[in-house]
């Protein structure tokens, strides 16, 4: 097994809007293809793809980041539903951390996720993320927010 993060380019996009999460899980995050065009045209977000060698995975973006505060926004971060339950999520997620530290140097990562959304709540609880009492609107899904402050 070989994780490994790739920015989604002209070769890859089509594969990352494909990937999905279960049926179960649409009401909890925007689609790819929402993000993808949110990433290109706001351009302030990264696209990644989520590789287990070279199998796409999952998907992820970030950015947005704030100099005032030297933070940055996970701003969506799936695995799709044909790899869901492997531990994709844990293996990634450090990973992904791990990225944006080098990329930004900053020291809080915000994100977001549907308050119904326990089972990523509890994930990123795992990985130090907290629940700091905001609540982010901006997005097609109401969430409230987690951040982690990096030492």
């Amino acid at each position: 097994m070989s994780l490994h993060i790739r920015e989604v380019t002209v070769d890859n996009w089509r594969l990352v809007a494909g990937l999905s999460v279960s049926e179960q899980q649409t009401q909890f995050i925007e689609s790819n293809t929402y993000s993808l065009a949110e990433s290109k045209f706001e351009n302030k977000g990264i696209s990644v793809g989520l590789y287990n060698d070279e199998t796409l995975v999952g998907y992820a973006m970030y950015g947005w980041p704030s100099n005032e505060n030297q933070s940055v926004w996970l701003d969506r971060f799936m695995i799709d539903s044909r790899y869901q339950g492997n531990g994709y999520a844990k293996k990634f997620l450090p990973l992904l951390i791990q990225r944006i530290q080098k990329e930004y140097a900053c020291q809080k990562i915000y994100l977001s996720l549907h308050p119904d959304n326990k089972l990523a709540q509890r994930l990123y609880e795992s990985f130090g993320f907290y629940l700091n009492g905001d609540v982010d609107e901006s997005g097609l899904v109401f969430g409230v927010v987690m951040e982690l402050e990096i030492n």
